[in-house]
């Protein structure tokens, strides 16, 4: 990074550290917040807030800050004798905090809120024993210590959101509750403060209670009234009059959420008016109309972005992680189909391994098909195969290894004294041969039937673990990014969209955003993308898009550069060569190149038939080998009659973390380079459609800079490479498609044009 020297000769300006400012400002905030909330009051003289909020800021700088503040206050408000009986309650509190704080007790939820309740009961009851009990003091001093506690407890989940959480999530539930009732202690003490003889404390529940009801309907617009009444009704020590004022407005409000502004406002100020006729309160009334309608008035003035705001920190996330029934009833049919495919495989291959009834392999019976076909009309057929059947028996033997080796059988394959006996010696040999022609073709066919049925049964195998795979997948509960979820529907929420939101781990550990709602396309856009990267803290690109609905991924932090170059043989109008790329859902780039059996419009069939397959097969999941071993069955079975087969070069590359391999099926060389050093990837397998053997597997793992040249055996004759091994080498990274033109040109110079020849290059990047 750059950094600007100061030419001018000027001082800098000397500033605080950030951490040091950030602490005195939180020492700031509790001293303003405790002397304000002394000032509030339950049942007419019991003022537990401040002492609450001592109790929760610990036993540091903060700590004294909130003490402080908490005298100030109970002195202020309450004068010196009553308000010395807080101010003695909280410098107990937080001499205990002071005395504990670093022991592992004190860090347990209960601690603090159990402490606060028993040294405020503890003084709250000597105080009151000097001045008497009646029903109504005993009421009012359990009621206190109950709420001393309480209040610790929420003060400290909203402090948190402040402390530990700043910015980084929405609230949870028992967040809001403590936030709700910070909120509201704050508004007891502010009733008392008037402006042109309205209250501020309940001119500001009014607007908060209709804010709510706007934007969350009827039952967060009734919570807040509930909450807000109640408070006002306790600060002033009354029946709960102002519940009703607040609480039914918010309820029949909250029936035009997300509606017109003014609509929702005219409907909450004409049923809190109904609400105050309807429980006349004599002089309170007129008053309590003004401060509704001025309260009304605020809520209408507020602006825009202030009620996005309010809204995208307000949002609360629905319950995930539900599984539904379609999806489990998915599975078990996707498992129980497995299973089905799996029991005919079984079957299929225990039919197969059953030997036949009649046994025509035996090479032994060729000399007895043809005897049935000669030697039944000779005459010397009693004394062959009667008188000396043992001898001929002997002779035939003898004959029968070389014939098999050599595929026909000779005169000289036989004992000197069977071929000067046999009279027939020349029918026998044609018949002999016939019959070893047609037991070499039963053998070839029974062995071509052989390889299919084990193709067949091998292709219900896998799909049967293909069904398997997914049934798990589809079983699995998907892993809800439940903070980054809540964020993004924060983030919607300041754009004015509304809809369905989810954000979850995809089986590959990448983070995926499902939006769906009106103008839910928006956040396609480049801007709102990062934006939105920002929100949930990794960069994001756009995959499927529709009419109110995205789906958004996380942006791979490398990138391919890539270019290829193809000719056909000379004269041949169809190159047998193909290849493809493209990026599947996890993220991983994959670069295909096949080369068919020949050249032409057969051989570019062949190579077209493997590229479509594989992508399917890639593209669904399945792993690299066995998709290539399905594949070569498939070809191998296409091609029983006609023949046909193809190289597979296959190039996978995790383009989030740079690893990945190379598999071939009897493909032509391949080219890595890392740094100066070029290192060449050569397999052994055969093709694709003549075996069912595995891949050849190079792992791969690079880094920015390194480059990758896949080709055909048209390129490279043999091992004279080095020339290639130069053109990479010096390549300069800028275009890999001028380098693939290059070693295309190269090799018609050096090998012609006698073959198909295709040229993929590509270089690993970091993406900017």
């Amino acid at each position: 990074m750059l950094t600007k020297e100061n030419t001018m000769g000027d001082k800098p300006a000397h500033r605080l550290p950030a951490s040091l400012a950030l602490r005195l400002s939180d020492c700031g905030v509790r001293f303003l917040l405790a002397a304000v909330l002394a000032g509030a009051e339950l049942l007419g003289g019991h003022s537990l807030f401040a002492l609450a909020l001592v109790a929760v800021s610990g036993p540091g700088a903060e700590g004294i800050a909130a003490l402080l503040g908490a005298a100030l206050g109970y002195l202020s408000f309450r004068g010196l004798a009553e308000g010395l009986r807080y101010v003695a309650a909280s410098m107990m509190v937080y001499a205990i905090a002071l005395a504990l704080g670093e022991f592992r007790i004190y860090q347990k939820p209960w601690f603090m809120p159990a402490v606060a309740a028993a040294l405020n009961g503890l003084v709250g009851f000597v105080y009151q024993s000097a001045a008497g009990w009646s029903a109504g003091d005993r009421v009012g001093f359990v009621t206190e210590v109950v709420l001393t506690a309480g209040a610790v407890y929420l003060y400290r989940l909203a402090f948190d959101v402040w402390e530990k959480r700043r910015g980084q999530e929405g609230l949870s539930v028992p967040q809001t509750a403590g936030v709700l009732l910070l909120a509201v202690t704050l508004a007891m003490t502010l009733a008392k403060v008037e402006a042109a003889g309205h209250s501020l404390g309940r001119v500001l529940c009014v607007t908060a209670t209709l804010l709510c009801a706007w934007k969350g309907g009827v039952g967060t617009g009734a919570a807040a009234g509930v909450a807000a009444g109640l408070a006002m009704d306790l600060s002033a020590g009354t029946p709960p009059w102002y519940t009703l004022v607040y609480s039914f407005p918010g309820l029949f409000s909250g029936l035009f959420t997300r509606q017109n502004r003014l609509l929702c406002a005219g409907a909450y100020l004409l049923s809190g008016a109904a609400a105050v006729f309807w429980t006349w309160q004599g002089s309170d009334t007129l008053p309590a109309l003004r401060e509704l309608a001025v309260g009304t008035a605020v809520f209408l003035l507020l602006p825009d972005r202030l009620l996005r705001r309010f809204a995208s920190l307000s949002q609360q996330e629905a319950p995930a992680g539900e599984e539904p029934r379609a999806r489990r009833l998915a599975a078990s049919q996707l498992g129980e189909t497995a299973s089905a495919f799996r029991a005919v495989a079984g079957s299929l291959r225990s039919a197969f391994r059953r030997e036949a009834a009649l046994n025509d392999g035996d090479a032994a019976r060729i000399f007895d098909r043809a005897a049935d076909r000669v030697c039944v009309k000779c005459r010397q057929k009693e004394r062959c195969w009667h008188q000396e059947y043992q001898t001929t028996r002997t002779a035939l033997s003898d004959a029968l290894p070389p014939m098999l080796d050599r595929g026909e059988a000779r005169p000289e394959d036989f004992p000197p004294h069977f071929a000067q006996r046999c009279t027939r010696l020349d029918a026998f040999l044609m018949a002999a041969n016939g019959e070893l022609a047609a037991l070499l073709q039963r053998r070839r066919y029974d062995s071509r039937v052989r390889e299919s049925r084990a193709a067949v049964c091998a292709q219900y195998g896998e799909l049967a673990a293909v069904l398997d795979r997914a049934a798990v997948e589809l079983a699995k509960e998907p892993a809800v990014d439940v903070r980054r979820q809540r964020l993004v529907k924060r983030h919607m929420a300041s754009l004015g969209l509304e809809g369905r939101c989810a954000v979850y781990a995809d089986r590959y550990g990448h983070l995926r955003v499902e939006v769906e709602g009106p103008g839910a396309e928006a956040l396609a856009a480049p801007e709102e993308l990062s934006k939105l990267g920002s929100v949930v803290g990794c960069p994001l690109r756009a995959g499927e898009a529709a009419k109110d609905a995205v789906r958004l991924t996380q942006r791979e932090p490398l990138m391919v550069m890539a270019g290829g170059a193809s000719a056909g043989r000379e004269g041949t109008p169809v190159s047998g060569d193909a290849g493809l790329w493209f990026k599947d859902d996890s993220g991983v780039l994959n670069f295909l190149l096949c080369d068919g059996m020949g050249s032409g419009a057969a051989a570019r069939s062949d190579s077209q038939c493997a590229l479509s397959l594989l992508e399917k097969f890639l593209r669904v999941g399945l792993p690299a080998e066995e998709a290539l071993k399905t594949v070569g069955e498939a070809l191998a079975l296409r091609g029983e009659e006609e023949g046909g087969f193809t190289t597979v070069d296959l190039l996978r590359l995790d383009l989030f973390t740079g690893r990945g391999g190379v598999y071939k099926l009897g493909a032509a060389p391949s080219y890595l380079r890392r740094g100066a050093q070029v290192e060449r990837l050569a397999g052994d397998t055969l093709p694709a459609g003549l075996a069912g053997g595995k891949a050849d597997v190079f792992p791969l793992d690079l880094a920015a800079g390194d480059c990758v040249l896949l080709v055909t055996d048209g390129i490279v004759s043999g091992k004279d490479d080095l020339w290639l091994r130069s053109l990479l080498a010096e390549f300069d990274g800028l275009s890999p498609q001028e380098l693939a033109a290059q070693v295309l040109a190269e090799s018609g110079k050096r090998a012609g044009g006698g073959d198909d020849r295709t040229a993929i290059a590509l270089k690993l990047d970091l993406r900017e």
